[in-house]
């Protein structure tokens, strides 16, 4: 198998830089852009920065909602958009500025040193060159997380099954949640975001703890996930998905544990005066992924929350995962409905009575319709 990846490797590399040269020789007829994807820094002046640079229209978002067929043909454009290699791309912050090269897939990742401050900022992502370029350099606004020095909890959140209502144990609705073209036709789970606000704003304070959101998802799904939760009023937050491109080490897509479990290392390596709640769901292995968290990272794991969407056999293995938690005093819970964690929540000062009460009244709303 390892031959196999090696060699479609290979070939997929030499079709990206055949692409390239013959962009460079013919021109690129259709619009290009940078796309920065939220990024997240730090008060020291450390901001990391990821995008792509992809052809315009594989970007154009269907007017209304479509049918199933219609759908997948947006869906299969979006994963087969033409990405640009060999894009050159800076991204600036004040007086700070760096320059990198996107890469096979597309993507380019800047790191720079700028002086930064508590909250949202802006970068310019300015897309100065790329082979075959005929248009005029253009300019995208990034946007990065600086958490305030005030913050004590980091939240760290699956999406699909988490956020997001995909039906992983019911196979067509799934794949018909994956080829949505529109956020409007995703659905939320009840309660969950009058609970994110609710620990965004740490109880009584009003500070706000980080929010970053890990998923295995493509970042093709970008867009429609940022679209969704502004939709549905879920904060925004630093977001880490995956690169589904073909390489050396994996056929199209790295691990879930894999990808999942070396983002939670490094946003706790960022973040060292930080402690975390890790929320996700017992469809894939994120009880697993948590458990070696709470392992490798001890006490800075203040809660794990599984959202129970699988049947009584993985329950069950879910719960045994999740013992040594409960042990340790570690905020544990593996529900359908996140409401016993919101109780335990309040009772540890997170959020308010009223915030509980808030995400208790969505959830007995949601549950009569």
């Amino acid at each position: 198998m390892s031959f196999l990846r090696r060699a479609a490797s290979r070939v997929d590399d030499f079709l990206d830089e055949a692409r390239s040269r013959l962009r460079a020789r013919d021109g690129q007829d259709e619009p290009v852009v940078a796309v920065p994807y939220r990024g997240f820094g730090t008060l020291d002046g450390r901001i990391w920065l990821r995008g792509s640079v992809v052809e315009e229209e594989t970007l154009e978002k269907p007017p209304i909602r479509g049918g199933l067929i219609e759908d997948l043909a947006i869906t299969l454009q979006r994963f087969l958009a033409s990405e640009i290699m060999d894009a050159t791309v800076s991204v600036r912050c004040g007086e700070a500025a760096t320059t990198c090269t996107t890469d096979s897939d597309g993507f380019f990742f800047a790191e720079l040193t700028a002086g930064t401050r508590p909250g949202w900022q802006e970068a310019t992502v300015v897309l100065e060159d790329f082979p075959g370029r005929t248009q005029d350099v253009r300019r995208a606004a990034g946007e990065f997380l600086v958490p305030p020095p005030e913050a004590r909890l980091g939240i760290i959140s699956d999406i699909d099954d988490t956020v997001i209502r995909t039906g992983i144990n019911a196979p067509l609705q799934n794949i018909r949640t994956v080829v949505e073209s529109d956020p409007e036709a995703r659905v939320a789970f009840p309660g969950l975001a009058p609970l994110y606000r609710a620990l965004q704003r740490d109880g009584e304070r009003e500070v706000v703890n980080p929010i970053f959101y890990v998923s295995s998802g493509s970042w093709k799904l970008y867009d429609l996930i940022v679209r969704f939760k502004a939709l549905n009023g879920i904060p925004r937050g630093p977001m880490f998905m995956d690169d589904w491109g073909l390489d050396e080490t994996r056929w199209f897509k790295s691990s879930h544990g894999a990808h999942k479990t070396a983002t939670i290392d490094r946003i706790l390596a960022t973040y060292p005066d930080l402690d975390f709640i890790l929320v996700g769901d017992s469809g894939q292995h994120d009880a697993e992924i948590y458990a070696k968290a709470l392992a490798d990272h001890g006490s800075r794991i203040k809660g794990i929350w599984i959202r129970d969407v699988s049947e009584e056999a993985r329950d069950a293995e879910v719960r045994d995962v999740l013992e040594a938690g409960r042990g340790a005093g570690v905020s544990t819970f593996a529900e359908t409905d996140l409401r016993e964690a919101a109780a335990d929540a309040a009772a540890r000062g997170w959020i308010t009575a009223d915030d509980l009460a808030a995400v208790r009244a969505e959830i007995d709303t949601a549950a009569k319709e």
